[in-house]
């Protein structure tokens, strides 16, 4: 589907970047990268000859051959328009063209290329409200006027458009908003006027749109003036994925005020104008560094809220520049990020700094504003002494400690300096072209503000087919390839829950060593939809599991030994009653000393039963003491913590046949089903049940 959409909104064949840049929030973790950019890179006729020119070895008779597929197609039908057979059959009268996603007129649809329902672009918006259990409301209003007045009615009501952040914070963080505002459909929040002061942007603005106008007005507007809008462009790039970018807004991303975030610092070092309207109408105006007052606090009374942006064009001889570090270029949140910016003015031969802004993120609670280096840029001459002064500077301004949250301290701290030694070769090459320095850059560290360009990525297959029989040795297509690819396959949360049927939510332990000395389920067992509540002594069975040896517990009975192990689970009617159940359940625990490394592992004689293995071939002990190893190497390794990454959740569908004498089950799970402990505990649930992130080995 993501490359589909690519394929519709592109008025000529897509570049193998934007293929991949397409494709970029998509996780793959069975069938890997490699095959699938291959499969797609063929959209972008990199070779055109192969497509446009039929060559006698691509005909078979009267048709053309496809070099993609290698069966007939009409892929060269183009250039014999000229011959007798073509135009007597009305070949040449029958192409099909691609429509762009915005063509609404319903007699250009074909049967191979589907456009976006016209009744849906033609629809007229209207307001939307819905109600849902426990004073739950979701409005979309369609003017400012009615978000003002909901604002009024509800104070705290969360604004959403793409629902990026407060999804993730209601879904994982298990925050509860009662009412939500969707302002998606608001015509004045969703301005983006190009005007002589600068760029106006709406609040709710989706980032792609804007990253679309400034890449037009980068190259329409004066080169001075678009020094922000190129650093902006830049910093877009890289920001999420392209699903992201289409429906998360300008606004949320301010107004959620990470520290880590990549937009906000270069909003404070541009000088942006933030407007913003209360629930009367009246407009106030604050500058973006006075904007954050702390971790996800922002300067926003109850009935306010941000109406939109004022990018300020920037100034001949000032510059602005973007940076960001995060464990991978694409799709990732940032270490350090920072924005930078100078304005120079020419005196006596001299470039002097007028006035500066540094700005950092991942350093502090909020973007910082480094003003002690800026007070001390201010006034100076652009040369070597400025950089050696700043970069001491710095070192005081910005503060990490030891045990600053994010770790890596000293790797950021460097990280800070970095940046403003790049910031700092870059500003002098760019006054270099135009206005040669008396200290120019010297060559050796003009490599370090290259711009960063990936090229395409390229992989290679090379096996040899041996082929021993039929099927054994030979390249065969996977069963459900088919089904995959075309998205018929049926997966375990696509099937729809039998009648009756409950869902189920695991209990979790919160703490990572301890003991369970008490639970009290009564939260659990008072609210909605409720239906069964089971833990390790409701197991009949064994209630040990592991793929090839049972080495742990299914349910936590008396030691948790990590964050998340799965104590008990709840049985109600809706998955979310169920999650809200579990989400009540409340454990005691008795903490217990952490053993975090392996020295701390052999004093305390903990060890995992049955974990010995050994391999050993010879006497070890007197070849070492024989003296004839030609060399002995001696030493050791640490491995700090690991960073886990979450990709595939499991689910299954239970249900029990014959009055419960059979048991079907269908899980995600690509691996082998442990029955035993499974059957009898479905006998208890007595109805359908689905378990959600629990069977697997």
């Amino acid at each position: 589907m993501s490359m589909y959409a690519l394929l519709r909104s592109c008025q000529t064949p897509p570049t193998e970047q934007q293929i991949e840049e397409c494709l970029a929030g998509n996780l793959c973790r069975c069938t890997g990268y490699r095959p699938i950019v291959d499969a797609f890179r063929v959209f972008a006729k990199t070779d055109d000859m192969i497509y446009t020119n039929a060559t006698l070895e691509g005909r078979k008779g009267n048709e053309f051959i496809c070099p993609s597929t290698g069966n007939p197609c009409s892929c060269g039908l183009k250039s014999d328009c000229n011959s007798d057979n073509m135009k007597e059959s009305g070949a040449c009268n029958k192409s099909y063209k691609r429509l762009s996603y915005s063509d609404i007129d319903g007699s250009k649809y074909n049967d191979r290329e589907l456009i976006f329902p016209p009744e849906l672009l033609l629809r007229r918006s209207a307001f939307f409200n819905l109600s849902g259990f426990g004073g739950l409301k979701w409005c979309r209003p369609v003017s400012l006027q009615h978000v003002l007045e909901l604002k009024a009615k509800y104070p705290e009501a969360r604004l959403i458009n793409g629902n990026t952040e407060v999804g993730i914070e209601m879904r994982r963080k298990r925050m509860q908003y009662k009412v939500l505002v969707s302002v998606a459909q608001v015509p004045e929040l969703n301005i983006l006027h190009v005007k002589d002061s600068g760029l106006e942007i709406g609040a709710a603005v989706k980032l792609s749109e804007l990253l679309s106008v400034l890449r037009r007005v980068s190259v329409q507007r004066a080169a001075h003036e678009t020094s922000s809008c190129n650093a902006f462009i830049e910093q877009i790039k890289w920001f999420a994925g392209t699903q992201i970018r289409n429906v998360a807004s300008v606004g949320g991303n301010i107004c959620t005020a990470s520290p880590i975030s990549d937009l906000n610092p270069l909003w404070m070092a541009t000088g942006a104008k933030f407007h913003i309207i209360n629930s009367k109408g009246n407009i106030r105006t604050i500058l973006a560094e006075n904007f954050f007052l702390g971790y996800r606090k922002i300067d926003l009374l109850s009935d306010e809220i941000l109406l939109s942006i004022h990018l300020p064009w920037t100034r001949p001889y000032e510059f602005v520049k973007e940076f960001k570090q995060a464990h991978r270029k694409d799709d990732d949140i940032a270490l350090v990020n920072a924005g930078m910016r100078v304005h120079l003015q020419k005196k006596d031969e001299e470039w002097l700094v007028s006035d500066a802004s540094i700005v950092y993120g991942g350093v502090a609670a909020v973007s910082f504003f480094a003003s002690k280096t800026k007070d001390f840029l201010i006034g100076k001459s652009w040369n070597k002494e400025l950089l050696d002064g700043a970069l001491k500077v710095l070192e005081e301004d910005i503060l990490l400690k030891e045990d600053a949250p994010g770790g890596m301290v000293e790797f950021r701290k460097s990280l800070t300096l970095s940046f403003f030694f790049k910031y700092f070769l870059w500003v002098s090459r760019e006054l270099d072209v135009n206005t040669p320095l008396t200290e120019s850059v010297s060559p050796s560290y003009l490599s370090a503000i290259q711009p960063y360009h990936r090229p395409p990525v390229t992989g290679i297959q090379d096996h040899e087919i041996v082929k021993h029989g039929i099927a054994v040795g030979s390249p065969e297509m996977h069963l459900s390839a088919t089904l995959q690819v075309t998205g018929e396959a049926e997966y375990a949360d696509d099937m729809a829950m039998p009648p009756n049927g409950l869902d189920a939510a695991l209990i979790l332990s919160r703490k990572p060593h301890a003991r369970i000395v008490s639970i009290d389920d009564f939260g659990a067992k008072s609210s909605p939809g409720f239906a069964g509540i089971f833990y390790a002594k409701d197991i009949p069975g064994d209630n040990s599991i592991g793929p090839i040896v049972s080495d742990e517990e299914l349910f936590a009975s008396e030691l948790v030994t990590c964050v998340g192990q799965v104590i008990g689970i709840v049985v109600a009617d809706t998955h979310e009653n169920a999650n809200l159940a579990a989400r009540s359940v409340h454990v005691e625990y008795e903490e217990l000393p952490p053993i975090l490394s392996i020295e701390d592992a052999l004093k305390s004689k903990s060890f995992h039963p049955g974990s010995e293995r050994r391999f050993k071939k010879g006497d070890v002990d007197l070849c070492f003491q024989s003296g004839e190893c030609d060399s002995i190497i001696e030493g050791e390794v640490q491995v700090g913590g690991q960073e886990h990454f979450y990709l595939e959740s499991m689910s299954s569908l239970v249900w029990t046949m014959d009055s419960g004498n059979e048991v079907h089950m269908i899980s995600s799970t690509q691996v082998c089903i442990t029955i035993d402990g499974i059957v009898n505990f479905s006998f208890r649930c007595l109805l359908p049940v689905s378990f959600p992130f629990l069977f697997f080995c």
